[in-house]
């Protein structure tokens, strides 16, 4: 994986992701013209993230490190083929899973203590609102003097807060209210949705490149992640 983010590789990865998911479409959902440019930009965020692990698997012996957000990966992987074939409850509630797993990454990653309790079936199930707070007070991103953290902290709790209406069924417009299989149809623009998702997971990107920026990364890296962001942003990422 060291040259996991030179440009022709990237660009022949991409190639084929596409692929695969259109060998996996079953509705009217494939990947045409105007869905590339979003598929590239989902693409390049699991990029992020895979190089984001790749770097912590090596550093880290200790699996809380690393464990959550090698379940962030593999989730996105999953809501995206979840997305092509037309589930969008399905995608949604991969997505708030997604964000879960964010979040307790960024917790978990200190807690190792609080990590094997978890894992001995323990009830240590922790508020996302607690988490989220957590985050904001770290003294990793306390040091840091960039607006942009409380902001796209924010940002990622509230699609949070939206996701559980769906998980939670908080009315007619969150129901699927199928009542057999012919029922189940993509009723949604699939280039909204994935954008949409597209958001939330770019400034969740900023925010791990943020917490772990002791990691090194080569000027090629450097340069590919910043290029994912506007260039408002570019800057403040780096910084």
């Amino acid at each position: 994986m060291a040259n996991i983010f030179k440009s022709e590789i990237l660009e022949k990865d991409l190639g084929d992701f596409i692929y695969s998911l259109n060998q996996q479409t079953i509705s009217n959902h494939s990947i045409d013209s105007s869905s590339k440019p979003l598929i590239k930009k989902f693409h390049r965020n699991a990029y992020i993230i895979a190089l984001l692990l790749n770097k912590l698997e090596k550093r880290h012996i200790d699996e809380h490190r690393f464990l959550f957000l090698s379940e962030v990966l593999s989730d996105l992987l999953s809501n995206i083929k979840l997305s092509i074939i037309g589930f969008k409850q399905s995608s949604l509630i991969i997505t708030r899973r997604i964000l879960e797993n964010f979040y307790n990454h960024i917790y978990y990653f200190e807690h190792p203590v609080e990590y094997k309790l978890l894992n001995l079936g323990r009830n240590e199930y922790t508020p996302i609102l607690e988490l989220k707070s957590y985050l904001e007070a770290h003294p990793l991103f306390k040091t840091i003097s960039d607006r942009n953290i409380k902001i796209f902290n924010d940002q990622v709790f509230q699609h949070y807060q939206e996701l559980c209406r769906i998980v939670h069924t908080k009315g007619r417009n969150f129901m699927g209210l199928a009542k057999n299989l012919e029922d189940i149809r993509p009723g949604y623009i699939l280039n909204d949705h994935i954008e949409s998702i597209n958001n939330t997971i770019l400034v969740m990107v900023y925010l791990l490149f943020k917490f772990h920026r002791d990691l090194e990364f080569s000027n090629i890296e450097k340069s590919l992640i910043s290029k994912t962001f506007p260039i408002s942003l570019r800057g403040h990422l780096l910084s």
